[in-house]
């Protein structure tokens, strides 16, 4: 059996917790994405004051306390408001009121994940069809190889 020099061992350590400290940093950094998914079948627009149809969160980062939610139609912002991040990942239909959907569109929303200090933490959106109810297809990414 070798034997180390005492100096080789403390390398051996130092390279060893450099090692996980760099798992540490790069794991969350490898984590699924934060989604939100949500539905306008059963939704009534054309209301002043619109109730959100449920929507789901996942992957949401476990110190989450916090969503802002917004509906946008385009570069028109149709309201939104802050409110507790749910436990289950379930926000109720009628948490939040915003104005519309009303005229055939692409209507999004997009969710903000924020610490309770109102750090944030994560974000995602869903755009849909209204009243059709499909999805948007997304954006290929852009290309800086031109």
């Amino acid at each position: 059996m070798p034997e180390f020099s005492d100096e080789g061992i403390v390398r051996f350590r130092a390279l060893l917790g450099a090692l996980l400290v760099w798992q540490a940093a790069i794991v969350p950094a490898l984590a699924d994405p934060m989604t939100i998914e949500f539905s306008w079948r059963g939704a009534q627009g054309c209301v002043t004051l619109f109730p959100n149809p449920e929507i789901r969160f996942r992957n949401v980062p476990s110190d989450a306390k916090l969503v802002v939610l917004t509906l946008t139609q385009g570069n028109r912002e149709l309201g939104g408001q802050e409110v507790p991040m749910p436990v289950n990942g379930v926000l109720p239909p009628a948490s939040i009121r915003t104005y519309a959907p009303c005229g055939p569109a692409v209507y999004q929303f997009t969710a903000v994940a924020k610490s309770n200090t109102g750090k944030i933490l994560a974000e995602a959106r869903q755009a849909r069809f209204y009243p059709s109810d499909d999805l948007v297809p997304e954006k290929p990414s852009q290309s800086s190889d031109k």
